[in-house]
């Protein structure tokens, strides 16, 4: 499975027939695919200790009820949610045992065999992070089908590029860097979010590339609104990465200009526990306010409330060279919010580099920007009115779903009549 709903993205309402051979515990809810294969941590692990061959057909849900309950349940349980707990201090260590478990476990060949050729697809199309544990899958699959397969990554996934000082750890990345360098005749097209990264692939692995996005349907017109007093900027997501350093260097910037009154303010919301460091440095003395967990449908109401979207990257450089090639598809969703969007990224930052190119949104490659452009945007509103209309247009011209859906199937019919 591929994670943010990106697949559910790109193929609601595309004309072709799905089935999915996927490699995470739970079970499917969408309206898209009826056809699954299931391949888990834990039969992997089972089949080395002498249980069953791990993989299997499922059956996706249909009673209104049961869709229910695994809409109110999908999380991560068992041998999957220790592993990511664990990981979190033993990461190399764990990403060892799991390519270990996925390279020796048995799998259940002829049921996936019986899956394939059932199937009979005509194309294999692979979104995922690659690992030797997906290699290994895509390798078998491959001997079971005669279809082209297109792969689409959203990581510098098999690079060098890094920082550690664990031997392990590059032990691991050469393993990973090597196997790909072999494995990656296997695909017909290579689909990816950075420009950069397909220039480097094209390149080095001399593979067919290009980028793509994630899709939306966008209103046919801009509809602009009245920008608040005091201005309220916005992000929803995630902390790690040292993303939290780069909204507290706002919160630095909030506390000089509403020094005599409170002209700018930043809602966070956020599924992450703070720690003692980041509930001082994103705390209410700085205009910053946590608000925790939201749904999808109460922050589009958020965000229609708020003037200014943010996407921040951090500026360190361990971190920027693991998301330097990253596009969070969070961006396309700025895109449709109605609200301006403010990037506080590297430079070198795929997402930084789209929205600049594209003039789509305030763009910040270091943290002394800050201010002046806050400070610029308090003085002049109407600045958020004109990004918020940039925003939506590159929105409509670039990421519109009939677009993102015909670049797909152009894609898949040329290498389908090769």
């Amino acid at each position: 499975m591929y994670g943010n709903g990106v697949l559910t993205n790109w193929f609601t309402g595309f004309d072709a027939e799905f089935a999915q051979i996927y490699c995470s515990p739970g079970e499917p809810v969408n309206s898209i695919c009826n056809r699954y294969f299931q391949i888990t941590d834990g039969q992997m692990g089972k089949s080395l200790l002498g249980g069953k061959k791990a993989g299997g057909s499922i059956k996706k849900k249909t009673d209104v009820e049961q869709i229910h309950y695994l809409k109110q349940n999908a999380q991560r349980k068992g041998i999957y949610g220790f592993m990511k707990k664990v990981s979190i201090f033993f990461h190399t260590l764990v990403m060892i045992l799991r390519d270990f478990i996925w390279c020796t476990g048995r799998y259940n060949k002829e049921d996936l065999n019986t899956f394939v050729k059932d199937f009979n697809p005509d194309v294999v199309f692979c979104p995922r992070y690659i690992t030797p544990k997906l290699m290994r899958l895509e390798k078998l699959v491959s001997e079971m089908t005669n279809a082209p397969f297109v792969a689409f990554t959203a990581d510098d996934e098999a690079s060098l590029n890094g920082i550690s000082y664990s031997p392990l750890y590059w032990m691991r990345k050469s393993f990973v860097h090597c196997l790909f360098k072999k494995h990656v005749s296997i695909y017909s097209h290579y689909l990816m979010f950075s420009s950069d990264q397909a220039e480097e692939y094209k390149n080095e692995y001399g593979i067919e590339t290009e980028t793509l996005y994630k899709c939306w349907i966008f209103k046919d017109s801009f509809s602009p609104k009245k920008v608040g007093k005091p201005i309220r900027m916005v992000y929803a997501g995630r902390l790690y990465c040292n993303r939290w350093k780069s909204l507290a260097e706002i919160g630095k910037a909030l506390k000089e200009i509403n020094k005599n009154e409170i002209r700018i303010v930043l809602d966070v919301y956020t599924t992450e526990l703070l720690t003692k460091e980041q509930k001082k440095a994103l705390s209410e003395d700085c205009f910053i306010y946590v608000r925790g967990k939201v749904t999808p449908a109460e922050l589009i109401e958020i965000y229609h409330k708020a003037d200014i979207a943010l996407h921040v990257e951090s500026m360190d450089k361990k971190n920027r060279l693991l998301t330097r090639v990253s596009f969070s598809t969070k961006i396309i969703d700025l895109m449709a919010s109605s609200c301006a969007i403010l990037a506080i990224c590297w430079e070198k930052h795929t997402g930084y580099q789209y929205l600049k190119e594209k003039d789509a949104a305030f763009c910040l490659s270091s943290y002394n920007e800050i201010l002046p452009l806050l400070n610029e945007i308090c003085e002049t509103p109407s600045l958020i009115q004109k990004y918020a209309e940039k925003a939506y247009t590159c929105g409509k011209i670039y990421h519109n779903r009939g677009v993102i859906q015909g670049q797909l199937k152009r894609v898949f019919e040329e290498i389908i009549t090769r």
